[in-house]
């Protein structure tokens, strides 16, 4: 008679150390799943603390490390040939910011270095419109006693306020009222900083009216300008950029509205403007009419406050969420969150995350699966379990697949089904006990990390083989940063503050720790023969039985120098009986392909 241990699987805390099925194990500790072998991570190398003991969140730019000490999320713009490399960062309670290459990395850290509001301010009121005869009209000419042409004796040359010039030719008889067209107009404006970009269109005018005869606007509307706000970026020495005043006027459209149409752009600092433009001469409707920032700590606009997370959905959708808003951002234009493409839930937003083209949001009572291809177009569909997620920082997508703690089990959303993936493996309770109001996920090596701050433990999913059981991991962290270019896993260790990126040593393993289930018989049974096959040794096992009368543990430990079987100094039958793997240092990567317990040698293989 012998046992056989060649899957080791992980462990199911469900099941007591008899009742866990074949394989399975009561501890599992640092080691891996995928290959069927006894095997460690590597050991985490240390990358620094990156100029801030306080970190607990980072992200990897170009060179250097972004870090903040509050949970911060950023993510690169996703524009096209974008030669500034903006990053957009959320933040719970603090405005939306965003960073470039131009200066995020100047300096000794802490990085970034310089960090910019999200939103473009939107324009007050426009504060004074008077309306007078517009200047500068060439009059007709009129016949002379000689035969010829001269001007009339009140004409003066010159130019107009804008500095176009002479504006139109006017009758030597001014027209009948009858004769003029009257357009009811009212004006607006938006900035452009210094980086280009747009806000929206400031509260409009009240109405003006405007004369305008055959090709000609005969009425100069004098506008004062509101005062430049102090968050808009005015200037950029860096591009050598200035910020400019955009002035559009409503002009009837094609369809029989009044359209905004554009009038001109002038420097911010100008604060007057004098409008004598002909509403034929006037040219494109703006973009940016509809358009706002990302919600913000105003809480006047955004009562259920600033943009919590923010992710990329698909290959170029910017997505954030507050606690009740989703929003998308213009496409090209990061900064841009038409309210026309809000999406408000019933219950509040806990954390979303992408999968694939797809974007999963979690709330406090159902998920939605959000699918669409451009931000107007986006659908929400309501799953049918009531499943609401726990934690803000519980999620992570693995294979296509989103994976969230809630109060109940760690479950797994694949297109638009759900599953409780923990609940063959750890009862309801013993995962209540973990705290999942606290725990924190992540992603590698298609694996789910599991960070129970509360107690103090790391568990590991695999997510292509939910059959092995679940492992710990000696993994203590404040966050975790997961990198998408290598697919690597770092974190912030919680008692260091130093960013580590996990099995990554090339020179150290993490000590491995297992032990099997046990293996109950029903006639007492002595094992005195033990083999172990593995890569590399010493390896240190240990064979332990349960006597059968005392119920005292019998323990042997030995440090399996070769492939060749030993002898065990055991001379007692018994019912109950297991094996262990215990901790020992090594240099390089341990694997364990089999061990084995039998009474004769020739059980062996």
């Amino acid at each position: 008679m012998k046992i056989l241990f060649n899957a080791f699987l992980g462990t199911a805390p469900k099941f007591d150390d008899e009742q866990v099925p074949d394989g399975y194990a009561t501890v599992s500790h640092n080691t891996k799943s995928e290959r069927g072998i006894l095997e460690p991570w590597a050991m985490p190398v240390s990358l620094g603390q990156y100029g801030r003991s306080n970190a607990k969140s980072m992200f990897k730019y170009r060179n250097e490390w972004f870090s903040w000490p509050q949970v911060t999320y950023a993510v690169k713009a996703p524009l096209k040939n974008d030669a500034y490399d903006f990053v957009v960062i959320a933040s719970k309670d603090t405005d939306p910011q965003v960073a470039y290459n131009l200066d995020a990395e100047e300096g000794g850290g802490p990085y970034p270095a310089a960090s910019y509001p999200l939103n473009v301010p939107v324009p007050l009121s426009i504060v004074g419109v008077t309306t007078g005869d517009a200047e500068k009209w060439v009059s007709e000419a009129v016949a002379n006693g000689d035969g010829g042409e001269e001007m009339p004796p009140d004409f003066e040359e010159g130019t107009d306020s804008n500095g176009d010039g002479i504006i139109g030719v006017r009758p030597f008889t001014d027209p009948e009222v009858s004769e003029y067209d009257l357009s009811e107009v009212v004006y607006a404006i938006c900035y452009v900083d210094a980086w280009g970009r747009l806000s929206a269109l400031s509260a409009p005018t009240d109405l003006v009216t405007i004369r305008e005869w055959e090709y000609i606007n005969t009425t100069a509307v004098t506008l004062t300008l509101p005062d430049v706000p102090d968050s808009l970026l005015s200037a950029d020495p860096l591009r050598k950029t200035t910020a400019k005043t955009r002035i559009y006027r409503t002009n009837l459209g094609t369809s029989g509205k009044s359209v905004f149409q554009f009038v001109a752009e002038i420097p911010s600092t100008q604060l007057t403007y004098v409008d004598s433009a002909y509403s034929g001469d006037l040219l494109d409707a703006p973009i940016n009419e509809d358009w706002v920032g990302a919600p913000d700590t105003n809480t006047a606009l955004f009562p259920s406050g600033a943009m919590e997370k923010i992710a990329v959905m698909g290959a170029d959708i910017l997505v954030g969420h507050n606690k009740r808003i989703l929003c998308f951002a213009e496409p090209e234009a990061f900064y841009a969150w038409p309210v026309k493409y809000y999406k408000v839930f019933q219950e509040d937003i806990v954390t979303i995350q992408p999968s694939g083209s797809n974007l999963v949001v979690l709330t406090t009572g159902v998920p939605y699966i959000i699918q669409g291809v451009h931000p107007e177009s986006m659908d929400a569909a309501r799953l049918a379990d009531p499943v609401p997620c726990s934690s803000p920082h519980g999620s992570t997508e693995v294979a296509g697949a989103v994976y969230f703690a809630s109060e109940v089990g760690l479950f797994r959303i694949e297109s638009y089904s759900m599953a409780n993936v923990s609940t063959g493996f750890i009862e309801s309770d013993e995962w209540r006990a973990l705290d999942p109001s606290t725990m924190r996920l992540a992603n590698s090596d298609n694996k789910v990390f599991v960070h129970c701050p509360t107690v103090g433990k790391t568990f590991v999913f695999d997510a292509i083989d939910p059959n092995a059981g679940i492992r710990t991991v000696d993994i203590s962290a404040e966050s975790f940063v997961e990198l998408e270019e290598t697919n690597d896993l770092a974190y912030i260790d919680t008692d260091s503050r130093e960013l580590m990126l996990f099995d990554s040593s090339s020179d150290a393993v993490m000590p491995v720790e297992w032990t099997s289930k046990t293996y109950v018989f029903n006639d007492p049974t002595c094992f005195n023969i033990a083999k172990v096959r593995a890569n590399q040794y010493p390896v240190r096992l240990r064979v332990e039985y349960d006597h059968a009368l005392t119920g005292e543990i019998v323990s042997y430990t030995k440090e399996v120098a070769s492939p060749t079987f030993f002898y065990l100094p055991f001379n007692s039958r018994a019912f109950r009986w297991r094996v262990g793997v215990d901790p020992i240092s090594q240099a390089v990567p341990l694997e364990i392909r089999d061990i084995q317990l039998a009474q004769a040698p020739e059980e062996l293989v």
